[in-house]
């Protein structure tokens, strides 16, 4: 399903709680002595966030690794980075397929692309296509967010034993510390419903790790408190006109 037309739009909000504690780096190149080494990632107020496109990231790579793993047979999926469904090689046979004279060439290029994309790139998006799936900046739900500092040793990376006794700080943002979600997806296809469904279960299974050092176990976020809503052609007016409501809720829309 392409993006031209609108088809159908999907909502799901809740909060994001840490689990563990949280390290997203804002890469900061600060020598001030009296500074943090790693300091987290803040929005203009001061305050850590959690940015979209690194959960989007993630969840993305969880995805390909669970329909990788044969359990659900009726998905496939590339390795976006080794191994992308979609190769230039093919674009460009598409390119010379149609000639330049013909009027609907962009458009028959593009439908050809999105047959071939596998389940995972028809909604997270690849080089030739736009993402379905949006996921914002997860903002902080409470007015304030306890930030921690930690101690860490650098490893070297041939011995695996700590680096003549170096050391670094970092920050952490504290577990139990919860942010706003907000996910959209755009004119998903009628078989992917399934897929969409899987995606949720997974943020509110809490098997998703975000961000730095989730080795030693930090990162880990659960969904919880999540709202789901279907925006179809007869309900799109009155969703312009008023908002979310009710009766728009997923399990209400067929």
């Amino acid at each position: 399903m392409l993006l031209e037309k609108f088809k159908n739009k999907y909502l799901i909000k809740g909060t994001l709680i840490a689990l563990s504690p949280i390290h997203i780096g804002a890469g900061n190149k600060d020598f001030d002595p009296l500074q943090v080494d790693n300091t987290v990632i803040r929005d203009v107020y001061g305050n850590p966030y959690i940015p979209g496109s690194s959960l989007k990231g993630v969840l993305r790579s969880f995805m390909e690794a669970l329909i990788n793993s044969g359990i659900y047979s009726n998905f496939k999926t590339c390795i976006i980075i080794d191994k992308p469904c979609i190769s230039n090689k093919y674009v460009n046979e598409l390119k010379v397929k149609y000639p330049r004279n013909n009027e609907e060439r962009d458009k028959k290029i593009a439908i050809d692309i999105y047959k071939k994309m596998c389940d995972v790139c028809k909604i997270f998006g690849c080089n030739f296509f736009a993402s379905k799936l949006k996921i914002s900046d997860c903002t902080l739900k409470d007015e304030k967010a306890y930030i921690e500092k930690r101690d860490g040793v650098v490893i070297d990376r041939d011995s695996g034993t700590s680096l003549n006794g170096r050391k670094y700080d970092f920050e952490q943002v504290a577990m139990g510390t919860k942010f706003n979600f907000n996910m959209v997806i755009d004119n998903l296809d009628d078989d992917h419903e399934e897929l969409l469904k899987i995606i949720i279960k997974v943020l509110e299974n809490g098997d998703l790790q975000i961000g730095g050092k989730t080795s030693v176990g930090l990162g880990k976020i659960k969904l919880e408190d999540m709202e789901s809503y279907k925006i179809t052609k007869e309900n799109l007016k009155e969703y312009l006109l008023s908002g979310l409501k009710d009766e728009m809720r997923w399990k209400n829309v067929q």
